[in-house]
């Protein structure tokens, strides 16, 4: 069987070497990158949607005095 002959074992390991190289190259330049793109987009549309729930509290929370100082006023 040549898989467990000594005198191709190198070279099969040199062959497993170099593919395992090219994926972990192929893997660190794309697919990473790509994820951490996505990562980056996630959290600032996370940011972005938190400052806007911060100013509709605030809007909501002036207009419910302003309606009650109103109401107080009418009565």
């Amino acid at each position: 069987m040549p898989q467990f002959d000594i005198l191709t074992l190198s070279s099969q390991i040199l062959s497993l070497l170099i593919s395992l190289y090219f994926f972990y190259y192929t893997n660190l330049t794309n697919t990473i990158l790509y994820y951490t793109q996505i990562k980056k987009y996630r959290t600032k549309k996370l940011v972005k949607n938190n400052k806007t729930i911060k100013n509709t509290h605030t809007s909501l929370s002036n207009n419910f005095w302003l309606l009650k100082s109103s109401y107080k006023t009418f009565l």
